[in-house]
């Protein structure tokens, strides 16, 4: 399987994400790259905290709610 296809979509994506045409995608890719800065910051924090976040099942029902399967 070549990359070739999947590098050239793949550029094309960031290349439409650089030049937006409207003041509607100018304000997606905006807040998209405020959420991924965010995220970054996150995770390095915690990597150099040493830390990771805890989930279990206590939390996971707490957010989801009950199971419905018996």
């Amino acid at each position: 399987m070549s990359t070739r296809p999947v590098l050239a979509s793949l550029a094309a994506f960031i290349g439409a994400g650089l030049r937006p045409s409207t003041a509607l995608t100018r304000a997606i890719v905006i807040v998209l790259a405020a959420k991924l800065v965010a995220v970054v910051a996150m995770m390095v924090f915690q990597f150099f905290a040493n830390q990771h976040a805890v989930v279990d099942a206590a939390a996971i029902s707490r957010l989801l709610g009950p199971s419905s399967l018996p």
